[in-house]
């Protein structure tokens, strides 16, 4: 026997045997077995965010301060986990005939403050962020958040939002400016879960 001949038939017999009835683990079929392990969550505040994640669609309503309907637009939220599942991501984006609003958000939850912490930024603002407070109702499914900017002439503006699941493919969400002791509604906008189509090259959204 050559020498070359008894290198090939060691090194095939220190192989694992691969059963014809056992899949290869080739890409297709590991992603699936790599997508069935439990998320270990850091707290159970992080896990309840987990019905956030997701694509949606988008239909938002603004109101004047008399409460009059005066626009609606249409859009999406692409909402997903970043830092190993320590914060959520929202990409959000409407749009008119003339105007693209895009917005991006993370949401996280302070352990120490016993709350949860935000920043939102949009194209639309030229006085930095507005960061973000809640706090989630497990009973109802109900986000309350509090909300500050800064608005152009460097008075601080604050809004209440509430952001509740109807039902696990629906949330509404109420945005409330904060007017001294009153709540004045300025905007309410509705998510509907988006449709993820094969291979996640694109998403059917809901008229």
């Amino acid at each position: 026997m050559r020498v070359t001949e008894f290198l090939t038939i060691s090194m095939l017999s220190i192989l694992p045997v691969i059963r014809q009835d056992e899949p290869s683990p080739t890409k297709e079929n590991a992603e699936p077995m790599q997508a069935e392990r439990a998320v270990e969550f850091a707290s159970p505040e992080l896990a309840a965010l987990d019905d956030f994640i997701g694509p949606w669609s988008v239909i938002e309503n603004h109101f004047n301060p008399r409460g009059e309907l005066i626009a609606t637009v249409k859009g999406t939220e692409d909402v997903t986990w970043i830092l190993d599942h320590r914060a959520i991501r929202r990409a959000y984006s409407t749009a008119t005939d003339s105007t693209i609003f895009k917005a991006h958000g993370t949401l996280t939850w302070n352990n120490t403050e016993k709350e949860y912490q935000g920043v939102w930024f949009d194209n639309v603002s030229t006085s930095g962020p507005t960061t973000v407070t809640g706090s989630w109702d497990n009973a109802t499914k109900t986000m309350q958040f509090q909300m500050e900017s800064t608005g152009k002439n460097g008075v601080a503006v604050r809004y209440r939002a509430v952001e509740r699941f109807t039902d696990p493919q629906t949330r509404m969400s109420t945005t409330y400016l904060i007017d001294g002791s009153n709540l004045v509604k300025r905007m309410e906008v509705e998510y509907k879960r988006a449709i993820p189509c094969p291979m996640k090259k694109f998403t059917i959204i809901g008229g």
